[in-house]
């Protein structure tokens, strides 16, 4: 059943995209391995996830609906049951193979099982004889080397050959292997339960040979896969789906920001502030990540600057943003991880964030020459890593762009904020270059907890004082009630 010719036809289809000018909306994710049109990720399920273009592969095929709460449950164990139920529907629904007709003996398959139907052809086509001669255990979880035997048997019986061995696992494994159905012969003999991402990676590299030949290498458990379209920015724009925003329902509290997610006692901003000092920050030692000096680079409008009150941790994507073009379908924890992600995170000048807002770049882009094009491909990345949508003024904007004065724009999915080349590769200010600031070589006293928000006549003025003692002393007037780094959002021009 193999077929050449339509690798080689989606192929370039796949390498099309890069080529198109301008890349009109598609709803479908694109892959390397298949053809996804008008396939998406599942809920539980994100672009750089272990397995994931193999999942969305499984869907766009029709092998999987995902399971009954809208996931595919991609860390769940896989059962017997559903193993022949993926196996047939391969062999069936897309090789096009006969199930033979046929009793089992089968007591515990009971005719009103979801799978019975399945396992009934597996055992017709000689693929099973089940775990006894009347058991076939449907809902035992698969080990490694179970799954590789049932999908080396499926090969043979489409007419597949391999080398004979001493055992029918080591002939299955080192077949696979060599076919790029499973990664190592190690992970097809083990013992160990499969989990159902795993599975799609078996099923879609066997489908894959069965129809075309051997695909790409398959990612080992545990890595992210790396997803077409890191590269140049206007393939990835080729993924988003065009759709009008949601303007109504959000709050900055639904979204919990500056977490310690990895509990080493810096918080999310702190952690940016670190990591974006172009020298080793000056710290407190009295506090934990407490930042006194350094030397910064604000992509936005070029500005060197020496002192973190200067700076604001900007989400690439808003929060309110990321909200109307599909976080509000989010559950919590899923808004937390979007709000806390550090390589969507970059410190820029408190003025240029504060000029932003939650504008998108049909709205704003940065004033400073080398931020433009990083700024437009680093979007495009936040937007296609986290599945959210762009409205029509959007999209068509940013396609000029990268079509464009950044046509050459490259970025990666998995650290977008590496697009900024200041930031791939550090670099001290020039020399002669003159910072807005000086280092903070002290402490203004401390002002202690004398002022409200009603003693300020407007945010900004609320904002500088904030941003005076801060740094130094963290909010001691408590102006900051939701810790968002705001002070006094309640008053003009907040």
């Amino acid at each position: 059943m193999n077929r050449p010719g339509a690798w080689v036809l989606a192929f370039v289809l796949v390498a099309g995209l890069v080529a198109a000018e301008p890349p009109g909306p598609v709803v479908a994710q694109d892959s390397e391995i298949c053809d996804a049109s008008g396939a998406r990720l599942f809920a539980d399920v994100s672009a750089t996830d272990y397995a994931a273009e193999y999942i969305l592969c499984m869907r766009a095929l029709g092998l999987t609906q995902g399971n009954s709460s809208g996931g595919y449950g991609p860390d769940d164990t896989l059962n017997r049951g559903q193993m022949a139920s993926f196996i047939v529907r391969l062999w069936r629904d897309i090789l096009g193979g006969e199930c033979p007709t046929g009793v089992i003996p089968f007591t515990d398959v009971a005719s009103t099982n979801t799978h019975a139907a399945n396992i009934a052809c597996l055992y017709n086509l000689g693929i099973t004889k089940g775990v006894s001669d009347t058991e076939f255990a449907p809902r035992n979880q698969v080990t490694a080397s179970q799954v590789s035997r049932f999908l080396f048997r499926i090969y043979e019986r489409d007419g597949g050959t391999c080398p004979d061995r001493e055992s029918e696992l080591d002939k299955a494994v080192e077949c696979l292997e060599s076919l790029h159905v499973i990664p190592t012969t190690d992970e097809g003999r083990g013992r160990q339960a499969v989990i159902r991402s795993q599975m799609a990676v078996y099923m879609i590299g066997l489908w894959h040979n069965l129809e075309y030949g051997p695909p790409p290498v398959p990612p080992l458990l545990g890595t992210p896969t790396e997803v077409l379209g890191d590269g140049r920015a206007l393939a990835l724009l080729s993924r988003i789906t065009v759709a009008p925003e949601r303007p109504t329902g959000y709050s900055r509290s639904l979204f919990d920001h500056w977490k310690d997610l990895d509990g080493d006692g810096c918080d999310t901003r702190r952690e940016v502030l670190i990591r974006d000092s172009r020298v080793d920050p000056a710290m407190d030692r009295g506090r934990a990540c407490w930042v006194l000096s350094g030397l910064w680079y604000s992509q936005y409008d070029g500005v060197w600057l020496t002192d973190p009150s200067d700076l604001d941790i900007d989400h690439l994507v808003p929060l309110a943003e990321a909200w109307a073009s599909g976080a509000h379908l989010w559950d919590r924890a899923r808004r937390e991880q979007f709000a806390n992600d550090e390589n969507a995170l970059v410190a820029v000048t408190a003025r240029s964030n504060r000029s932003k807002g939650a504008r998108d770049p049909a709205e704003w882009m940065p004033t400073g020459e080398a931020g433009y094009c990083p700024y437009a491909a680093a979007w495009v990345a936040v937007k296609v890593r986290y599945d959210l949508a762009m409205d029509r003024r959007e999209y068509d904007f940013l396609a000029d762009v990268l079509d464009g004065t950044c046509a050459t724009t490259t970025v990666s999915l998995a650290t977008p904020i590496l697009a900024f080349p200041v930031l791939a590769t550090p670099d001290l200010a020039p020399v002669g270059t003159t910072t807005t600031t000086t280092p903070a070589q002290g402490r203004p006293p401390d002002p202690g907890d004398t002022r409200n928000c009603s003693d300020f006549s407007t945010q900004a003025e609320a904002q500088e004082w904030f941003d005076r003692y801060f740094p130094h002393y963290g909010d001691v007037a408590r102006l900051d009630g939701d810790g968002d780094g705001v002070a006094c959002e309640s008053l003009p021009q907040g």
